[in-house]
């Protein structure tokens, strides 16, 4: 399977600027999940602009290592059907449908990749040619997974996060507060997850060094509750 490594600034919604968009796509919602004792989930198209335009959907298996974010082209979940054509205002709703056994001892991590195609285009071309595009988080939840348990530690220019729970931790709004009260703001919105069993590693600003010696630690909003974690160093 072709293997796609990358390393996104994640927002809960991230698309690229229109090339000269008449169509206007919207999908959601931002974070999808099949739960334990279901097969399939749904994904919300909808189109509000003046013209038509056409969509696809892809599914890739999300994984990290190396301390960055890893997509690999699955089959283990499926969306149906993988390629939408939506009139002005028009809706469509698209299954994502688990093809592979339940989650087990934690969460199944999945990225949709949502594509608006260029008018016309619908084959190779439109691997490359696209208008919009959402990354969304799909978690396949396993029934007995633990929570996240999160240890961060502070690398000279980077923050490195292990997540040794059984569900993602999501970050939200983050940043890094020394002992004198100094901070450096990390991100006013979403920061990036650290899949179950995973480490996630992030580059620093330059600004790190302006914090004063002594403990520092993480303030952040983990997966939407208020959380401060002390950093190793």
């Amino acid at each position: 399977m072709k293997l796609i490594h990358c390393v996104f600034l994640f927002a809960l919604a991230l698309f690229s600027a229109p090339l000269c968009a008449k169509g206007q796509l919207q999908a959601g919602p931002i974070l999808l999940q099949i739960v334990p004792g279901d097969s399939a989930s749904r994904l919300r198209l909808s189109n509000t602009g003046d013209s038509p335009l056409a969509a696809q959907v892809r599914v890739f298996a999300w994984s990290q290592e190396g301390g960055e974010d890893k997509l690999v082209a699955s089959d283990a979940v499926v969306a149906s059907p993988p390629i939408v054509e939506l009139p002005p205002g028009g809706k469509q709703l698209v299954r994502l449908v688990r093809l592979g056994p339940e989650a087990r001892d934690s969460d199944d991590s999945y990225r949709l990749v949502v594509d608006e195609l260029p008018e016309g285009i619908t084959g190779g071309e439109a691997k490359v040619r696209v208008r919009m595009r959402y990354l969304l988080p799909l978690f396949v939840r396993a029934a007995d997974a633990a929570e996240p348990n999160l240890s961060c530690s502070l690398q000279v220019d980077k923050l490195s996060c292990f997540n040794a729970g059984g569900r993602a931790a999501q970050l939200g709004a983050s940043r890094l507060v020394g002992d004198s009260g100094d901070a450096i703001q990390l991100s006013g919105g979403l920061f990036g997850y650290v899949l179950p069993g995973s480490r996630r590693v992030w580059a620093l600003p330059e600004e790190i060094g302006a914090l004063a010696p002594g403990e520092v630690r993480l303030q952040t909003v983990l997966n939407g509750q208020p959380a401060t974690i002390p950093l190793r160093q």
